[in-house]
């Protein structure tokens, strides 16, 4: 009983804070430049690991969007907008950061952004997210681009969920088995094609690996052989303890020795797990910490490097199987 409650209310107050957001996207898209067919806009605002496996397709779409003499601008989440700008420059024409998070909760920010994308004028807005986020795509409908596309996602119950379906032009089918997340990428760019008009073509290959600047920056790390230890992860409950990297530290010192450098490697915010390691793994193991000391770019170079990666999160063990890093 109070379970059932709960989810009511929790359905309850989601509803109240979409039809805020809303309210709020329709005023800052009041006035808006007049659709360019030519102008295209994707939308990917979730994680580094997401991207990660969508860039080869990011790189198709580009390709065609061009073909077309249509002009690409790529919404990026800011976090790994850094990587999009270094390591993709190639496949879209304009970048646009979004701070995701304070997209969602900064009616002011938020307004700010909107007006930015509503005077740009697109013709075409491509979501292609498969795990859609409400918060952010409730402002898709206010914008006058006669093309707006998605993917049917996961499927999920209830008005609000209709509503925002109800946004797009076109709902891209999404096949119910899991996949995948760069086989669904791949499904999403095959029924976009197929949407668009365009002749079906015979599979391509869009291999995912690291652009070839990681592998010649990776002279920059090279050395003594080493392993990299990746403790930290997005969320609180997806982390190994800290005493349990302290302790395979230990084990991977006494056997191997000097012949394994052990690097700590992580975000800023992962230093402090990297201390407690250090201080439960003793003096006599040498530890390197570098978590916080390189950019997603230094850190792909990092992983290259590494004879071995022992991680819990996905963005690091993304970028160390592109290297063909063992993990």
């Amino acid at each position: 009983m109070f379970g059932t409650l709960r989810e009511r209310f929790r359905g309850f107050r989601r509803q109240r804070k979409l039809e805020a957001l809303r309210s709020a996207d329709e005023a800052a898209l009041a006035q808006q430049a007049p659709p360019n067919a030519r102008r295209v806009l994707v939308v990917r605002h979730d994680s580094i690991g997401d991207y990660l496996l969508y860039r080869p397709w990011l790189c198709r779409l580009s390709e065609e969007v061009r073909a077309r003499g249509q002009h690409l601008t790529l919404l990026a989440n800011a976090v790994w907008a850094p990587l999009a700008r270094a390591w993709d420059a190639d496949c879209f024409d304009e970048l646009m950061l979004l701070d995701t998070g304070r997209f969602m909760a900064d009616l002011d920010y938020r307004h700010e952004m909107l007006q930015q994308i509503g005077g740009k004028g697109f013709g075409e807005i491509v979501y292609p997210l498969h795990v859609r986020e409400p918060a952010v795509e409730t402002f898709v409908q206010y914008l006058k681009a006669p093309v707006r596309i998605a993917s049917e996602g996961s499927l999920r119950p209830g008005p609000e969920y209709r509503l925002l379906d109800a946004g797009f032009t076109q709902l891209l089918p999404s096949t119910p088995a899991v996949l995948f997340e760069y086989d669904r990428n791949r499904e999403f760019f095959e029924n976009w094609r197929h949407a668009s008009g365009l002749a079906t073509e015979p599979p391509r290959p869009a291999p995912l690996q690291l652009p070839t600047s990681v592998q010649h920056a990776v002279k920059g790390v090279a050395g003594t052989p080493y392993i990299v230890l990746f403790p930290g992860a997005s969320a609180r409950r997806k982390r190994w303890p800290p005493r349990h990297f302290a302790r395979l530290a230990q084990g991977l010192h006494q056997r191997y020795g000097s012949r394994y450098r052990l690097v700590l490697a992580g975000s800023p915010a992962d230093a402090r797990l990297a201390q407690e390691i250090a201080q439960a793994a003793g003096p006599t193991v040498p530890l390197e910490n570098c978590c916080g000391q390189t950019d997603l770019p230094g850190l792909a170079a990092l992983l290259a490097g590494a004879r071995l990666l022992i991680s819990n999160d996905t963005v690091a063990a993304h970028l160390a199987a592109q290297a063909g890093t063992p993990a």
